[in-house]
């Protein structure tokens, strides 16, 4: 249609305009859609930072800022390409939050099922390079799967997907020569509750394009969970994340808010637009009561896990206390680091746990 396309360019002069004189950029999609683009946020920083210790010295709490999502936003997307890499977010606005971060340690025990993360001791895999992604695939992803195994009590664990994160000053790239990721510094969730069935029914078909499989497998088409595990046929699962440092943590560390404290209220949802599939993540919105704790000086030996989807679990079950279905996390900047702190690096691995 000649007039349709003389209007759409029209528009697009005028976004175009709007962008020159504002500095913002905008998008303007297929259906003449137009939504503002930001970039991915730095760490939240606060006037308020403060760190607190007990009588032996020992951190109780620290004061941060957070990045949450606008009280307006209503739907954030982005596309990701087949190495990992995303564009601009379109529909986001940031606005940073104080909040006090306790030191899981000293607070009693969190788990898995009940606060959506635990902290376990765990030696890690001898002899491997992390920053190659073969030898985690064969070496360290049979140990993800033994520890989400014991903790979780499942018939059966398959690991089916990493993600190496360093601080932006650490410059590290992947044995391929990819750029890894700094970490993330959003509060967010890895699934939704649409998504989180439909990636477990995508692991029994075969891999898509930013799966992180066996090279064999990727050649043979062979699904990465065989056989397949079908939310609609009653199938139990939880999606379960193994995060490790690789070194010890001084910088950058990652937080976890009690799932308890969590309404679905809180949630917008995140669309990752691949080329074959689209995802989604849940952003979220400040809530006053949301419980923030961390684990300061985590070290190599150790790993959390975190629940990032739980199918037996409700969100009637989360707010009554009787179970996690998913826990919200992100990096932030901690005012206990040192000036010189070594950047943060580490490696999180992502399996599906079949009861």
């Amino acid at each position: 249609d000649p007039s349709k396309e003389k209007m759409l360019f029209a528009r697009s002069l005028v976004v175009r305009a709007v962008s020159a004189a504002t500095g913002t950029t905008m998008f303007l999609s297929a259906g003449a859609e137009e939504k503002k683009t930001t970039s991915w946020p730095e760490l939240a920083q606060s006037s308020s930072a403060a760190v607190r210790r007990t009588e032996d010295g020992s951190i109780s709490s620290v004061t941060t800022g957070m990045n949450y999502l606008a009280k307006d936003v209503d739907k954030v997307w982005t596309n990701r390409d087949a190495s990992g890499s995303d564009d601009s977010i379109y529909g986001a606005k940031w606005s940073p939050r104080d909040v006090e971060i306790r030191n899981g340690r000293l607070e009693g025990k969190k788990t898995l099922e009940r606060n959506g993360f635990q902290l376990f001791r765990s030696p890690a895999a001898p002899l491997v390079d992390y920053y190659d992604k073969d030898q985690v695939v064969a070496t360290y992803y049979s140990q993800c799967e033994a520890l989400v195994k014991e903790a979780t009590g499942a018939k059966r664990v398959v690991a089916f997907d990493h993600n190496l994160r360093s601080a932006p000053s650490a410059g590290r790239t992947t044995k391929g020569g990819t750029t890894v990721q700094g970490p993330a510094t959003m509060v967010h969730a890895d699934y939704t509750a649409a998504s989180a069935p439909r990636r477990v029914a995508q692991l029994g078909e075969a891999p898509k394009i930013n799966d992180v499989v066996v090279v064999s497998k990727k050649e043979n088409k062979e699904p990465i969970l065989s056989p397949p595990a079908d939310a609609a046929s009653g199938t139990t699962f939880q999606l379960v994340n193994v995060w490790r440092p690789l070194k010890a943590v001084e910088e950058r560390p990652l937080a976890f808010c009690d799932a308890a404290t969590v309404d679905e209220a809180d949630l917008v949802t995140f669309e990752i637009r691949y080329p074959d599939r689209t995802g989604e993540n849940w952003f979220a919105k400040f809530a006053t009561k949301h419980a923030w704790y961390y684990f300061p000086n985590m070290a190599p030996e150790e790993a959390v896990l975190l629940k990032t989807w739980d199918s037996a679990v409700s969100f009637d079950d989360q707010r009554h206390h009787k179970g996690a279905q998913f826990v919200l996390h992100s990096a932030f900047h901690d005012p206990s680091s040192p000036k010189d702190a070594t950047p943060r690096e580490s490696i999180e691995v992502r399996t599906v746990a079949i009861f």
